[in-house]
């Protein structure tokens, strides 16, 4: 069964999977919050994605780096609470990204 849907064209590869699977920032997860200097956050969420990295919506413990721009507001004080997130600024993290 799995051969004839093959071959009538289903994908039997998770792509999407693979694609996301490596890079250096492979399982390190991401939070934007305030505005950014330089970046549009979907762009600097594109530009953490591409090298691994996950983007969460909100401040967690499952969360690494939060990425602060100008009036932060209540996720950056709750990444101060939690005291597990690394707190950086955008410029921190495009050398992140160089490195």
């Amino acid at each position: 069964m799995l051969k004839e849907l093959e071959s009538l064209g289903v994908e039997m590869n998770n792509s999407k999977k693979q694609m996301h699977g490596g890079g250096e920032l492979a399982g390190v997860t991401f939070l934007f919050t305030g505005s950014l200097p330089t970046l549009k956050r979907s762009d600097a969420e594109a530009m953490a994605e591409a090298k691994g990295g996950k983007i969460l919506s909100g401040v967690s413990a499952k969360l690494n780096y939060l990425i602060v721009g100008e009036d932060a507001g209540s996720k950056l004080d709750k990444a101060k609470k939690l005291n597990t997130v690394k707190i950086i600024t955008e410029a921190e993290f495009l050398k992140m990204l160089d490195a």
